[in-house]
């Protein structure tokens, strides 16, 4: 099964107390401790670099400090309570992706240094295999774009864009080394260790190299109401990556790189009254080769890249596997940026080669090529107000051309208050699966088939916010914003044979979103600082007037942190509200989490970190509140990580 159709329920969305006192109280989002660090810079909003907040776009941006605050495995944890962002189910082995205002992950783009990855979870049933692609050790930065992007992007952006910022080689050695680990207190939780390595540098006046990679293991939790099956999978990841930058004059600088990925996924399952043990392999590459340059006034970037990934499934005990899958994109893309007179123009293209490797398709594999243009024009209508237009013409090789257009405004009001806001149209292409007619998924009980004549997944979505630096003890911010879905591809009943039902691919819903994200920064004393973010949801199906399943209608995430001389420490909470799934109602759950951190200067410019803490700290089990939790959360863990850096 690929898709997930729409289930709804007729209860009226309600405010968890927490989350009204925080959005009653507070109007914006967390930002950085007061004074005490450097503004926030996104490069994804318009592909050239600026100030977070008042890029035209609603940015989050998490650091590398805090992904090691977070205590962060992959890029699910690192972006986990940052506004916008919910959880949904996937079904098997506690696994879970995530959403991004109400939009589920297949509606998120994830993005490398800009370069696209292929994207598992909309293509492999019950998959949230996309979050794995690089170490935490190897990220600067992550940028979350919530929004539509297509004028920039093209397709899977409907929810927003999720950017992973590598760290870069600089001109002299940095690197790190780390370890850490994980064991339960009085729970159920894993027990999970691993180790990981950055180093870049320049090996010339003119060459520099970066390299990274890490190894872990974490064992797979069982089910306390049936031992023969696991609540949440194991996982054995190891991943290696270089990259090299090369001066070839001033201004002109060549990159390439690889990034190597292997991942064993691991459960034991039951099938009927047989009990089996369930492995998945993954292994995941991106090579890249690049160029950037000025070139008469004109900012350029021209790259070529590609992404592979195949899964392998192995079963015990006479149980036939899933079928294996390959998933191959060969992109290349480019653009080129210029001032002329008050106009910042940018014009580019991409031109994309995809293909899918699946016994489901009659000939094995099925490809489709993407071809796009865009431009996109900044210009300023006063002194203080700034305009973004973009239009992005995508060419499907199946479906034929989508236009995406954008228009955003932002108005630096004072240089504490900036409001902004904008329109954005975006939209998914199928996947080769959902439009391929000679594909048909026959796997489980039930049988799944592609249509030639299915469309687009589209939205149409407007936004409004603002963010107020109202003292240096004080930011608040709040955004409002309102989607309109149409076409979303789920399946619909065309023949029942027996207990068989076969299910053809196609465009059945339309949905509406609404929502306001807001929250606050309050630096209590200098050496302590509180802050919140909220997420308030509203949504229904169009056709049946009732809420959308799987999103729940509050969600908060607070932090409590105190630092002083080489010491901090921090008292954090999830709230994820309640919500509905497969028609039952799900109760509303908090986590609560703490941890403590030293660093030391241990000398010769080395730095030392230790951290250690406990997450879930009330133990909370979320099938003990509701057997239709469709994913599962590890019980009470301590951890404990060191990292020095030099």
């Amino acid at each position: 099964m690929q898709a997930q159709p729409l289930t709804v329920t007729r209860r009226r969305a309600r405010l968890h107390p927490l989350a009204a006192a925080a959005l009653c109280c507070l109007a914006g989002a967390a930002r950085a401790e007061a004074g005490a660090a450097l503004p926030a810079v996104t490069v994804t909003a318009t592909l050239t670099e600026q100030d977070a907040r008042t890029a035209p776009a609603s940015v989050t941006v998490i650091t590398a400090q805090e992904l090691a605050e977070r205590n962060a495995s992959d890029l699910l944890d690192a972006v986990r309570g940052a506004p916008g962002v919910t959880l949904s189910a996937r079904q098997v082995g506690g696994r879970k992706t995530l959403a991004l205002r109400g939009l589920e992950g297949k509606h998120t783009l994830t993005l490398i240094d800009g370069r696209r990855i292929s994207a598992s979870d909309d293509v492999i049933g019950h998959s949230d295999y996309q979050y794995g692609w690089l170490p935490i050790s190897a990220i600067e930065r992550v940028e979350i774009i919530r929004g539509p992007m297509s004028a920039l992007y093209g397709s899977e952006a409907l929810g927003g864009v999720m950017n992973i910022i590598t760290k870069r080689p600089k001109d002299r050695w940095i690197g790190s080394v780390g370890a850490n680990g994980a064991f339960p207190v009085g729970s159920d939780g894993a027990r999970e260790g691993g180790t990981s390595v950055f180093a870049a540098g320049p090996l010339t006046e003119r060459l520099r190299l970066s390299v990274n990679a890490e190894y872990a293991h974490r064992d797979a939790v069982p089910n306390p109401q049936d031992l023969r099956t696991s609540e949440i999978e194991g996982r054995k990841p190891r991943s290696l990556g270089l990259a090299a930058e090369f001066d070839l004059a001033p201004g002109h600088r060549l990159e390439a790189g690889v990034t190597d990925g292997q991942e064993r996924r691991f459960y034991d399952d039951v099938s009927g009254t047989k009990p089996y043990a369930n492995r998945y392999d993954l292994d995941r590459r991106q090579t890249h080769i690049g160029w950037k340059g000025e070139v008469k006034g004109w900012k350029t970037q021209l790259r070529a890249y590609r992404s592979e990934f195949s899964v392998r499934n192995s079963r015990t005990n006479g149980v036939a596997p899933t079928r294996a899958q390959d998933m191959t994109d060969g992109v290349v893309d480019g653009f080129a940026s210029t001032r002329f007179g008050g106009h910042q123009v940018t014009l580019g293209g991409e031109w994309r080669d995809e293909e899918l490797v699946n016994a489901g398709l009659t000939t094995g594999s099925d490809s489709v090529k993407h071809k796009a243009l865009f431009v996109q024009d900044e210009f300023a209508l006063g002194a203080n107000l700034l305009a973004t237009l973009g239009l992005r013409a995508d060419h499907h090789g199946l479906f034929g051309t989508e236009l995406s257009p954008r228009a955003y405004l932002v108005w630096e009001a004072s240089p504490q208050l900036v409001v902004k806001g904008g329109y954005g149209h975006a939209f998914k292409a199928p996947t080769l699966k959902q439009i391929s007619p000679n594909y048909v998924g026959a796997e489980g009980p039930h049988t799944f088939r592609g249509n030639a004549g299915i469309q687009p997944e589209t939205s149409n979505s407007f936004e409004l916010g603002a963010d107020w630096q109202v003292s240096d003890a004080w930011s608040l911010r709040a955004t409002a914003f309102h989607t309109e879905v149409r076409q979303l591809i789920t399946y619909r009943l065309i023949e029942q044979v027996g207990t068989r039902r076969s299910y053809l691919y196609d465009n059945v819903d339309a949905a509406r979103i609404q929502g306001l994200e807001a929250g606050a920064t309050w630096a209590i004393t200098p050496r302590l600082r509180w802050s919140v973010d909220a997420t308030l949801l509203r949504t229904r199906d169009k056709t049946t007037g009732e809420r959308l399943s799987d999103r729940p209608g509050t969600s908060v995430a607070s932090r409590l942190a105190w630092r002083v001389a080489q010491w901090d420490a921090q008292l954090g909470l999830e709230h994820t509200g309640s919500q509905t799934s497969s028609g039952t109602r799900l109760p509303a759950y908090t986590l609560w989490n703490a941890s403590v951190g030293r660093a030391w200067d241990v000398g010769n410019g080395q730095r030392l970190n230790l951290r250690a803490g406990l997450e879930n700290l009330g133990d909370l089990r979320l099938a003990e509140r509701s057997p239709a939790f469709g994913y599962a959360e590890q019980g009470r863990r301590a951890f404990v990580s060191a990292r020095l850096d030099f």
